[in-house]
């Protein structure tokens, strides 16, 4: 009996020690980026996207949001930041978070897709038959 008393004491301080502890230590980056792919009807073709990024970290830093090399926009002194563009890519974007001294924190890659592959045989095609 005693032993069911000590358990069921215990048991609730074991379960609830991971989560206080992940509210005392948070991540120190977190970057969510959406979409994760964009896709066009035909290879070679420019995809359009509605870009929405929100950031987060542990502690105050001035950072800027890249789009390869572009810088998107920057903020000052923030633990976090959001951001929402329009952007058109034919390749792969790499959306990176990096702080002033260009030191990247966090990437994401948007991925480039598409339905058809590119024909690149300019050659009509006859048939007899």
């Amino acid at each position: 009996m005693t032993l069911f008393i000590r358990t069921s004491l215990i048991l609730p301080l074991l379960i609830s020690a991971p989560s206080s502890l992940a509210q005392q230590n948070p991540p120190p980056f977190e970057l969510n980026v959406s979409p994760k792919q964009c896709t066009t009807l035909n290879q070679g073709e420019m995809c359009y996207l509605e870009l929405d990024v929100t950031w987060q970290l542990a502690q105050k830093q001035t950072v800027c949001l890249y789009a390869n090399e572009l810088q998107l926009e920057c903020w000052q002194n923030q633990t976090r930041g959001q951001l929402k563009k329009s952007l058109s890519v034919h390749n792969d974007l790499i959306i990176s978070l990096q702080n002033k001294d260009r030191q990247v924190l966090q990437t994401h890659t948007i991925r480039y897709a598409w339905v058809h592959k590119k024909n690149n045989n300019k050659a009509m095609r006859w048939r007899m038959f």
